[in-house]
């Protein structure tokens, strides 16, 4: 089958698709340095050019961490899933 044969919603799909398996290269233009997370694990923060998302991947497994992964490696959250406090407030 052709890529004229597809329909249009098939067609925005492939693009989709696409767009969502193309490249990550590291952010800020290649600025990002790795560092290793609150967790223990070693992350860069990278970019997608074709979607313009950012997220972070993970140097340990090499998979692109979703934002709730990076929360919990980045330590966001407590164990209850409130959300943490990142530095204590003081009354003054």
């Amino acid at each position: 089958m052709t890529r004229k044969s597809l329909s249009l919603a098939d067609r925005l799909a492939a693009d989709r698709a696409k767009r969502e398996n193309s490249p990550w290269i590291v952010a800020a233009g290649g600025k990002e340095e790795p560092f290793i997370a609150r967790s223990g694990a070693r992350l860069i923060y990278v970019w997608q050019p074709a979607t313009g998302k950012h997220a972070y991947l993970n140097l340990g497994t090499d998979i692109i961490l979703s934002d709730e992964e990076a929360e919990m490696h980045l330590n966001k959250y407590t164990r209850g899933g409130s959300r943490a406090t990142p530095y204590p407030k003081f009354d003054r």
